[in-house]
């Protein structure tokens, strides 16, 4: 037995608080967690340093879905239209989306229609070097959700056209603003630290996935490199030293000498529910591309 028939009774809601716990019951559940662990780091090593860059952090990352959201849209994408967007969700500044922007044509990501009109208020379009990189995020979440849900790998062949890929972010987007419980901590050390903070998520998943196999909970114990962190992911020793502390005075883990973390079981499991939410989205994306005719 897979585990799949503790998640064949989901059909009606998906994104139901029961739905999400039942996948965390899922025998496979914290091998999908690590093998999507080690993707995004994988990913993270062969990406250029222009996706890199517009990647670098919660923020970016956001104005990232935006643009393919806001593309979508009659009105379609413009620098006022995403600043104005961003102030709304509280994403970052008008500064720093002038400055993604800004990147983002410098390094032929985004191209600018040209017109009259200023340039802010002018249209702009993904081009291909952006599209590919958001199916290839796609893609690492998908398969890897397919792990616990293998009706999710048959969406897989249609993330090759662009318009599907953009079809799925939009997707996620409604969705993360419907149910932003799914992967939002209010107040809790993930969102707030790992999550909103550069470098974050990858030292987490650094740290994951250098535990023992063999342990009682998603998050246990590791062996911490301060130095290693902060050269592999592009971060001062300062900002690693900053985030680790914080982590511990929010009761996230606690640190022992130098070299070891041990992760408290109430992270544990406030991480098990922030990637069962995740995954759970993917299948409800998943399902509503393969519904459509191919």
């Amino acid at each position: 037995m897979d585990g799949t028939d503790l998640i064949e009774a989901d059909g009606a809601d998906l994104l139901s608080d029961a739905a999400v716990a039942r996948l965390r019951a899922h025998p496979r559940f914290r091998e999908a967690v690590e093998a999507h662990a080690a993707g995004v780091l994988a990913e993270y090593e062969a990406q250029d340093g222009h996706d890199r860059w517009l990647l670098k952090d919660l923020g970016r990352a956001a104005l990232w879905l935006g643009v393919m959201i806001l593309d979508s849209m009659p009105g379609g994408l413009t620098v006022s239209g995403l600043a104005a967007t961003a102030a709304q969700n509280q994403v970052c500044s008008r500064g720093r989306v002038l400055a993604f922007v800004h990147y983002a044509l410098d390094s032929g990501r985004l191209a600018l229609t040209p017109g009259p009109e200023p340039w802010v208020r002018r249209r702009l379009t993904p081009t291909a070097a952006f599209m590919a990189a958001s199916r290839r995020r796609m893609i690492l979440q998908f398969q890897t959700a397919a792990l616990l849900a293998p009706e999710i790998a048959a969406a897989l062949p249609r993330l090759a056209a662009d318009s599907v890929v953009q079809q799925a972010s939009v997707a996620a987007g409604m969705l993360l603003t419907v149910r932003p419980e799914l992967n939002r901590n209010p107040g809790g050390p993930l969102r707030q630290i790992f999550i909103a903070r550069d470098g974050g998520m990858r030292m987490l998943q650094h740290l994951l996935l250098r535990q023992p196999k063999v342990r009682s909970r998603l998050l246990a114990a590791a062996p911490l490199s301060r130095a290693a962190l902060s050269r592999r992911y592009g971060v001062s020793r300062t900002h690693v030293n900053r985030l680790l502390s914080d982590a511990q005075d929010a009761g996230a883990l606690r640190l022992e000498g130098r070299d070891r973390v041990v992760f408290s079981e109430a992270f544990s499991d406030e991480v098990e529910a922030y990637f069962a939410g995740t995954f759970q989205v993917c299948r409800v994306i998943a399902q509503g591309i393969t519904a459509e005719p191919a």
